[in-house]
C-alpha cells in the first residue's frame, strides 16, 4: 500500500507542478488583456506589480464641463521616457457615471473599469493612447475620472515597466440654468470737471488722467482688478469699463480733461 502511495506520488507531483505553472502562466498573461481595479481609485495602481522601468506620463484630455446625463468623449495617454517601454497599457474608473468603449481603441469595459484588451503600441512621439466615452450622471455636481497608464517593454515580465497615475474632474451642470450675478456697488468719487465734461479715469480726483491710471482702467476691463478701485472709469454707469470708455481716458490724459 505505502508502495502503491509512492507511486501515486511520484506521478502527482509533476502534473500538479505542471497545473500550478500554468495557472501561474496564465495569470501574467492575463495583464496584457487588461487587469482593472488598479486606476488610483482605490489607492492601487500598476505599480504594486510592474517595476524597473522610467516613470511616463499619463493625462486625460476632454471637456471639462458636461450637461447631466450627457455621453462625452475623453482621451488618455501614457508617454514612454526610453525607447525600450515600447508601448502602453491602461485602466481607468469613474468616481460615478458609465464608461464607454469606442470602436478600433482596443478596449473593454469591466466591473465599471475601462480597460485595454491588448497593449498599444506608441507611436513617433513615444505615446500610446485611447478614445473613449463618459456618460454623466443625472446629478448635478462635480465628478472624477481616475487613470493608471503602465509604459511596458512587451518582454512578458513585470519588470523593465513603469506606471504613473493621474484623474480629472468634471463638472456636470445645467445648461439652460442661468447664472446669478450679484452687482458689487462702486464708491465712486465725484470726478472733477473742467467745462461740462467730466474727466473719465481721473481715479484719484485730481483733475487729471496720469498712466498709471489708464493701465488700471485696463485692468478692470480685464477683469483682473475690481471696477471698485477706479470706478471713474465707468461713465455710463453700467457696471463695466467699455472701449470708448478707456479711449476717453486715454484723450483726457493726451489733452487734458474737457473744457
Amino acid at each position: 500500500m505505502t508502495m502503491r502511495l509512492d507511486r501515486i506520488a511520484r506521478h502527482a507531483v509533476p502534473t500538479i507542478v505542471a497545473i500550478v505553472a500554468a495557472g501561474l502562466a496564465s495569470s501574467a498573461r492575463a495583464n496584457s488583456f487588461g487587469i482593472i481595479g488598479r486606476s488610483g481609485k482605490q489607492g492601487v495602481s500598476c505599480s504594486q506589480c510592474h517595476f524597473g522601468g522610467l516613470l511616463p506620463a499619463v493625462r486625460f484630455d476632454g471637456p471639462l464641463v458636461v450637461a447631466p446625463g450627457e455621453t462625452a468623449t475623453y482621451h488618455f495617454e501614457v508617454q514612454s521616457m526610453i525607447p525600450s517601454q515600447r508601448a502602453g497599457g491602461l485602466d481607468i474608473a469613474a468616481s460615478d457615471g458609465q464608461l464607454g468603449t469606442i470602436a478600433g481603441q482596443n478596449e473593454q469595459v469591466i466591473g465599471g473599469d475601462l480597460t485595454h484588451t491588448r497593449p498599444n503600441p506608441n507611436d513617433d512621439n513615444g505615446l500610446a493612447g485611447w478614445d473613449f466615452t463618459w456618460k454623466a450622471p443625472d446629478a448635478i455636481g462635480t465628478y472624477t475620472l481616475f487613470g493608471a497608464g503602465n509604459s511596458v517593454n512587451l518582454n512578458n515580465q513585470d519588470s523593465g515597466d513603469r506606471s504613473n497615475t493621474t484623474t480629472i474632474d468634471i463638472e456636470v451642470a445645467d445648461p439652460t440654468a442661468t447664472p446669478t450675478v450679484t452687482p458689487i456697488p462702486a464708491t465712486r468719487t465725484p470726478r472733477p470737471t473742467t467745462g461740462s465734461l467730466p474727466c473719465v479715469g481721473d481715479c484719484d480726483g485730481n483733475g487729471s488722467v496720469a498712466i498709471g491710471e489708464i493701465i488700471t482702467g485696463v485692468n478692470i476691463s480685464l477683469g483682473s482688478r475690481p471696477l471698485t478701485d477706479c470706478a471713474d472709469f465707468d461713465a455710463n454707469d453700467s457696471g463695466a469699463i467699455e472701449v470708448n470708455e478707456l479711449v476717453s481716458a486715454v484723450n483726457g490724459a493726451l489733452l487734458g480733461c474737457a473744457p
